[in-house]
């Protein structure tokens, strides 16, 4: 849990450093921040609160490790960004793209096999399957709503957002493969909702 929270600290500057793209959520992030002037890791401690809140409506609350890393975050985020440089050149800042993506396809991996709570947009995703939303465009909306605001609020979109879309879904689906784990919430939620019968629905 606190590997994931330090690698999620340390990807999302990464991607906001390869001026290529962020995650859709951090879309968001970054529209709020430039709308509002506060910094993008209490952007993401605020924003984060009210992805929560929406779960706990849906029916997925969040778990201490979601609230907990809400907390750590943020103040990490904003420590690295200091020590990122900016303006590099496109070779080194498509390398803060792939290393961002795979920084936080592990540190997603990492929480979720914990069981000790899911990070903002999984809780809204949680709660969605729960009431019959299936998996895949739950996960689309949880991430695609949050973006849609971050552009009208002019959030950092890019290429490198479009790649999380196409590969995070893969990548973290290898990733608990290889931790030999299934998220638990999400197969129960899949099974309750769909009638599967086992952990394979979920990953």
């Amino acid at each position: 849990m606190l590997a994931s929270w330090l690698l999620v600290g340390i990807g999302v500057p990464l991607l906001l450093r390869s001026s290529l793209g962020v995650a859709p959520f951090d879309v968001f992030n970054s529209g709020v921040a430039g709308t509002t002037g506060w910094s993008f890791g209490t952007c993401f401690v605020v924003d984060a609160i009210g992805m929560f809140a929406i779960g706990a409506l849906l029916g997925a609350p969040p778990g201490p490790a979601s609230v907990g890393g809400n907390l750590a975050i943020g103040p990490i985020i904003d420590l690295v960004l200091r020590v990122l440089p900016e303006d590099q050149p496109l070779l080194l800042r498509i390398g803060f793209l792939v290393g961002g993506l795979l920084v936080l396809a592990v540190a997603i991996c990492l929480v979720i096999s914990t069981d000790l709570g899911a990070g903002p947009t999984e809780v809204v995703m949680l709660g969605l399957v729960r009431h019959g939303v299936g998996v895949v465009p739950a996960r689309w909306l949880s991430d695609g709503i949050p973006m849609l605001v971050g552009i009208v609020l002019g959030g950092a979109l890019g290429i490198g957002t479009v790649a999380f879309l196409l590969l995070m879904g893969p990548m973290v689906k290898f990733g608990l493969r290889r931790l030999g784990y299934q998220p638990r919430a999400l197969t129960a939620a899949t099974t309750s909702t769909t009638g599967g019968t086992g952990p394979s629905a979920a990953v």
